[in-house]
């Protein structure tokens, strides 16, 4: 038998026996977002006493889980509200997130995660500022952070960063015609708590 074929035989039975012996489990999950505004640049000389500050949001969704041996593989599901804004102006942005995390576990119920998280806008509102929709709707950014199990509850923190370079256009504030730009990339530290509804063994029927 030639040596390539018994490398992938040997590979394969290697992924069989993992596979196997992965755990699946799935469950739903919320938190709180507290999401800050990016640059706020004014072509307007007058409005740049304005800067960007930080609110609180919140999102809620399902998750899915494979735990092979001490990796994991974590992809989510999530609708997220975010509120942010600058003074007395508020911004929000709703939107559907699915992050997909690859976790390593570091030390019994403890472990760190990191990956991508894809992102479609559904909708902006504004209150005291007049804004456009913003450049783009699909964007991309990278989430990082640990999480630690109780039983079934698990508690989790981390901090995201939008990666697309993306904004919405500032037409007006307080009715008075004022141009600029606020760059929408995400900016946040996020609190989630989830709950397992069920786990599965590789190996079960």
């Amino acid at each position: 038998m030639p040596f390539k074929s018994i490398k992938t035989l040997t590979f394969l039975a290697l992924l069989s026996t993992t596979l196997l012996q992965a755990q699946f489990e799935f469950g739903v999950k919320g938190g709180l977002n507290y999401d800050s505004l990016g640059d706020v640049d004014y072509t307007d000389i007058s409005a740049t006493d304005l800067s960007a500050g930080s609110k609180t949001g919140y999102h809620i969704g399902a998750y899915g889980k494979i735990d092979l041996l001490l990796f994991y593989l974590r992809p989510e599901i999530q609708f997220t509200k975010i509120n942010s804004g600058f003074a007395d102006k508020k911004i929000g942005f709703s939107k559907i997130e699915a992050p997909i995390l690859l976790g390593y576990k570091i030390l019994g119920p403890l472990s760190v995660f990191a990956g991508p998280s894809f992102h479609y806008i559904l909708d902006e509102d504004a209150e005291g500022i007049t804004i456009t929709d913003v450049k783009e709707n699909f964007t991309v950014g990278l989430q990082i952070g640990t999480r630690i199990s109780f039983g079934r509850l698990g508690l989790g923190v981390r901090y995201e960063r939008g990666f697309t370079d993306n904004d919405v256009r500032i037409l007006g504030i307080n009715g008075v015609d004022v141009e600029g730009r606020i760059d929408a990339r995400p900016n946040q530290f996020i609190i989630s708590a989830s709950y397992e509804l069920k786990a599965r063994s590789g190996s079960d029927d």
